[in-house]
């Protein structure tokens, strides 16, 4: 009885809980009008990056937000 009960507990921890991972994983990417918001407020705006290559910093964040990559 106590390896049935066991059992059972184990299978509904499992259940319950691979579901609820799936759905953290699949989110949608954020589009582009998002990613680029972001890029403001977070310091990686156009031209804020280094003399020699001002809109490197922007592109790969928009690029990794674009991915998912940049929490939101």
């Amino acid at each position: 009885m106590r390896s049935t009960f066991s059992t059972i507990a184990v299978a509904l921890a499992v259940g319950t809980a691979i579901p609820a991972l799936a759905a953290v994983r699949h989110r949608p990417a954020p589009g582009y009008d998002t990613c680029e918001v972001l890029s403001v407020e977070r310091g990686a705006a156009p031209g804020q990056g280094n003399s020699g290559n001002p809109e490197g910093q922007h592109k790969a964040f928009i690029r990794q937000c674009l991915q998912g990559e940049i929490p939101l």
